[in-house]
């Protein structure tokens, strides 16, 4: 359905058959069943549930989707996944959705659709995280109005400025725009803008500049570059990432907030409690 084009960027080359997504989705839930019993993850699914995965040293895991398009204008598919176990979804992905405008798409939806409202309403009332990696500014603007937690954009990097068209990194402005709801903007380890742990930290620098250190977190991504691996490619290294930020001038409390505090708070606002 999304193909990745020599100049790199991902385009819809074909839209999925009626009930296809609902059916693969379907197939990753019983995938995610399976991890959870072999590898004995512990699911994270209320408020505290992180800080005693924490405290017991156990693997933990928040089950996620990425683009709400198995939905397919059927709304009550979201207490489903929810019952699964899902309590973090992302919005929009690549191809166009009944939600609102992507970045990667020509935005001709004026940004969050009235079925997107009705969608972030429904994660308020159920407790999943709101994820809007992805979706335009205008559909990000819209979405912090509309909801009553925090916004999670969970995979992106920080230009400098204006991104160029289609790009998948965002302006300062729209970086603080999720801070403004309380949210959290995850950065990734793009390979195509960093060669380096080093750059890396670089970046998640950058991005605290632009939004504070209260709204910024470790968003990897590291299976979304294609071929290429991410910069950051072996979570091993996290100790190294702590490390070359403290080197950068990052306090031990702020390294706390960016490495998972800050995501543990909006988990915490957004879920319901145990």
């Amino acid at each position: 359905m999304i193909h990745r084009e020599s100049d790199n960027r991902i385009r819809t080359v074909r839209q999925p058959a009626p009930g296809e997504l609902w059916n693969f989705t379907q197939r990753r839930l019983k995938w995610f069943d399976d991890l959870v019993a072999v590898q004995r993850f512990r699911r994270m699914l209320r408020q505290g549930d992180l800080e005693a995965a924490h405290r017991d040293r156990t693997p933990a895991i928040v089950q996620a989707v990425e683009g709400c398009q198995f939905l397919e204008g059927k709304l009550e598919r979201m207490s489903e996944v929810y019952r699964r176990g899902v309590r973090h979804l992302q919005l929009v992905h690549y191809f166009r959705s009944d939600m609102g405008d992507n970045q990667t798409e020509r935005a001709d939806q004026g940004g969050l659709t009235a079925f997107g409202r009705d969608a972030i309403a429904e994660c308020n009332r159920l407790g999943i995280v709101i994820d809007v990696a992805h979706g335009t500014m205008a559909m990000v603007a819209a979405a912090v109005r509309a909801s009553k937690t925090p916004l999670i954009l969970s995979h992106t990097a920080v230009a400098k400025g204006q991104p160029a068209e289609f790009s998948r990194r965002v302006s300062p402005e729209h970086a603080r725009l999720v801070a403004s709801s309380g949210g959290v903007v995850g950065v990734w380890g793009s390979p195509s803008a960093m060669k380096s742990l080093s750059d890396y930290v670089d970046t998640v620098a950058l991005a605290v500049e632009a939004a504070g250190v209260d709204h910024v977190g470790f968003g990897t991504d590291n299976s979304g570059f294609g071929a290429t691996p991410a910069v950051w490619d072996d979570y091993r290294d996290f100790p190294l990432i702590v490390r070359l930020m403290r080197r950068r001038g990052f306090s031990p409390d702020d390294i706390r907030k960016v490495a998972g505090g800050n995501y543990l708070r909006v988990f915490n606002l957004s879920v319901k409690p145990a």
